[in-house]
């Protein structure tokens, strides 16, 4: 699957990021394990003060100091869950989508190469999951939901796996993901 996924990484041409909006990165980082492939997504802590307890990406905002997006997706997973970055391979990178926040946001694509083990930083993350492939595959139901952010309610697409609720950015970033596999979103909110 790692190979595949390469593969389809390796045919994608990317759109740059919006230049004139702030930039962050975020990091879809996958590992391969009982022929499925996992990708690593976070429950943000509720005591930050941008978007608590949602679920997300490893990432976040560029600082001075990150040379590229490639370099603040990395740091922020760092930083996040103890990645260390000598046991990822960046693949490649995914369409940059504009958040309701109007920041440019970057997927990059990034595969753990060996044995890890990764801990959430209580001040930033709740909880770290792994979502497999196969869920997807098993056509994974999209229903609507209602969410609630700082007192605006939103009518969304959101995909419930465990009682983790993605919607929003991360969710637009998983479909884009998908469709590396040929797994697209249907009108019916259904993934096929």
């Amino acid at each position: 699957m790692i190979q595949a996924l390469t593969n389809r990484l390796l045919d994608f041409t990317p759109k740059n990021p919006d230049e004139s909006l702030p930039q962050a990165a975020v990091l879809i980082l996958c590992y391969e394990k009982d022929n499925d492939l996992y990708f690593v997504m976070t429950e943000r802590s509720n005591s930050l003060p941008s978007h608590p307890g949602e679920v997300a990406f490893p990432g976040g905002k560029r600082e001075k100091k990150d040379k590229n997006l490639k370099q603040t997706a990395l740091r922020e997973a760092t930083e996040e869950i103890s990645l260390d970055p000598a046991k990822v391979e960046i693949l490649g990178q995914l369409d940059p989508l504009e958040s309701r926040f109007g920041l440019s946001v970057t997927p990059f694509v990034g595969i753990l190469k060996e044995k890890f083990e990764l801990e959430p930083n209580p001040d930033e993350v709740a909880d770290i999951f792994y979502l497999p492939l196969s869920f997807f595959k098993n056509n994974a139901l999209i229903k609507r939901g209602v969410t609630n952010f700082k007192g605006e309610t939103f009518d969304t697409p959101v995909i419930i796996y465990d009682n983790h609720e993605i919607w929003g950015l991360t969710l637009a970033f998983t479909l884009d993901f998908l469709k590396l596999f040929n797994i697209k979103f249907k009108d019916d909110l259904q993934i096929r």
